[in-house]
């Protein structure tokens, strides 16, 4: 019998091992295979370049609403002729990521270098929700302090998870691989949607019973927090940063406190996000949330237009 129980005793510490062993591999392989993923090549590339390798002049951060409503060239162009000079710009917003890993992305950029210009789009709506959308940097846990401190912060829980590196790189793998085989060539971010998709007598239908503009005021405090803290880095350092909501189809919230917390901080808001002239042209959107191609060069004229008054900021 305590041969048995010697046996099964010494099998488990085997197993123990060899899952200890194979997870400090992992973790070796697959932080240095990702220290080499190509700039432009998914959404994980383009998480990584933000983070450890861009350094255009002006920035734009945001979630899908970002990556696909600010056409960047033509964006660029329009400060280059506005100012008299070349400014490199880079849209670095990504799909499905929110106000969580945006801001942990604003804060990274800013700690590594001085961006002349940043540019933050988000809704209110963001800040409601604890999102956990930071949970798509888990791979920089170890390497990078601030997307250390958004993780630790989800709680005792997470902060436990995050010693295993099979948990950090979960449901990565496969994404580490394509973004190795489907290098696409230099891009500026930019990602252009085509066509509409939008049924207005359906959201006719749906908007009579919901009363515009009204919504739960509850915001996330550890989304909130997080934003607060991106804003006062922006503060300390004197990095310029204005914070955007691009449009939404008719939306039926709102972005009052999140203008309040910009308005307290003295960080520039431009509002977009309800504006009578996108709600009336329903073939400017892809979908309710985005805005097609056609509706992106639109938008980027009227941004540009209200931008102006912050370009002073750019320093020399």
């Amino acid at each position: 019998m305590k041969n048995d129980i010697s046996r099964f005793g010494s099998a488990l510490l085997t197993f123990v091992l060899l899952i200890i062993a194979t997870d400090i591999l992992i973790g070796i392989v697959f932080d240095k295979t990702i220290q080499h993923l190509p700039n432009y090549s998914g959404d994980l590339a383009k998480d990584n370049y933000r983070l450890h390798r861009m350094e255009t002049d002006i920035v734009i951060i945001g979630s899908s609403r970002g990556s696909h409503h600010y056409v960047t060239k033509q964006l660029n162009d329009s400060i280059d002729a506005y100012l008299g000079q070349h400014y490199s710009l880079y849209n670095a917003a990504i799909d499905g990521k929110f106000a969580n890993s945006n801001s942990c992305a604003a804060e990274v950029v800013v700690s590594r270098y001085h961006p002349k210009l940043v540019i933050y789009d988000l809704s209110e709506s963001q800040l409601r929700g604890k999102q956990t959308d930071i949970k798509f940097s888990t791979p920089y846990y170890w390497t990078d302090t601030i997307v250390h401190r958004y993780l630790d912060n989800l709680g005792a829980k997470e902060r436990a998870l995050m010693k295993s590196s099979m948990y950090r790189y979960n449901s990565k793998l496969l994404s580490i691989a394509v973004n190795f085989l489907q290098s696409v060539p230099e891009d500026d971010g930019y990602e252009p949607l085509y066509g509409t998709s939008i049924d207005t007598i359906q959201i006719n239908k749906t908007q009579t019973s919901t009363k515009r503009g009204i919504s739960d005021n509850h915001l996330n405090e550890y989304s909130k927090q997080n934003f607060i803290n991106a804003l006062n880095r922006y503060k300390s350092t004197h990095v310029p940063l204005v914070i955007v909501c691009s449009p939404q189809f008719r939306p039926s919230n709102n972005n009052q406190q999140l203008k309040k917390i910009c308005d307290s901080l003295d960080i520039p808001f431009i509002e977009f996000y309800d504006t009578p002239y996108f709600n009336a042209h329903p073939e400017l959107f892809k979908d309710i949330s985005h805005l097609n191609d056609a509706g992106a060069h639109e938008y980027t004229a009227l941004f540009f237009e209200q931008l102006k008054q912050y370009l002073n900021l750019i320093e020399e």
